[in-house]
């Protein structure tokens, strides 16, 4: 069973998926869930080639080759979209070891997709451009300190904004996630934000998970932007 909600950025319009994986493997639970996501994209008007950004949720780290490798096998190049994956157990509601959010996004039949890899390419994009908005994957870097940590992610959404030509005051939303047991303070990484996006604007919301993809980060931030005018 998917969740749709409609929600809207300064005029660009998106729905949000979301479900939960019920009987079978992980493998099958991946697969069962991108169906029904696919289901909903049809009936919404498109495909999930009109997904602009997907969270993988796992129970735990020993599952997430088996993920990844439905997720290699049924989202092809053209449909590929920003993402982040994490491991938590308290975002599960029944007893599925996979969870997923999605992100569709289709104003525009004829508007331009355009995916943007890291140099040199990672597993999953740098971000995604279509219709006016922006979807970062979830930046995330190693580092010795979280200071270090903020600073190599946000250089990096800096630098996604500048190549699609938008500034911070162009960021409509901002999710912030750490690793809990790290003693990672909210406080220097909001302090570093702070001199970038604008409160009034922006929506901001913090997570704790139990673990990021790599286990040598621990904190991840994504965004959302708008064209200005939009």
């Amino acid at each position: 069973m998917i969740e749709a909600r409609q929600q809207r950025f300064r005029g660009l319009t998106t729905w949000e998926l979301t479900g939960e994986g019920q009987a079978g493997s992980p493998a099958e639970q991946t697969e069962q869930l991108l169906a029904e996501i696919g289901r909903e994209c049809e009936a919404i008007g498109g495909g999930l080639s009109d997904l602009v950004f997907i969270r993988f949720w796992m129970r735990s780290r020993a599952i997430s080759n088996e993920v990844r490798a439905v997720r290699r096998r049924l989202i092809d190049d053209k449909s590929r979209t920003a993402s982040s994956s994490f491991f938590s157990t308290g975002v599960f509601h029944g007893s599925g070891d996979v969870r997923i959010d999605a992100l569709y996004c289709r104003d525009n039949r004829n508007a331009v997709r355009k995916p943007v890899e890291f140099h040199p390419p990672r597993r999953y994009l740098h971000y995604l451009a279509r219709e006016n908005g922006l979807f970062t994957s979830g930046m995330a870097e190693p580092g010795a300190s979280v200071e270090e940590q903020c600073r190599k992610n946000l250089g990096w959404l800096d630098s996604a904004l500048q190549a699609e030509n938008l500034q911070w005051s162009d960021v409509c939303e901002l999710k912030l996630f750490r690793e809990r047991g790290r003693g990672i303070d909210w406080e220097p990484v909001l302090s570093m934000l702070a001199t970038r996006y604008d409160p009034e604007a922006t929506i901001l919301t913090l997570f704790d998970v139990d673990g990021l993809a790599s286990p040598e980060k621990h904190l991840e931030i994504e965004l959302i932007a708008t064209r200005p005018g939009d």
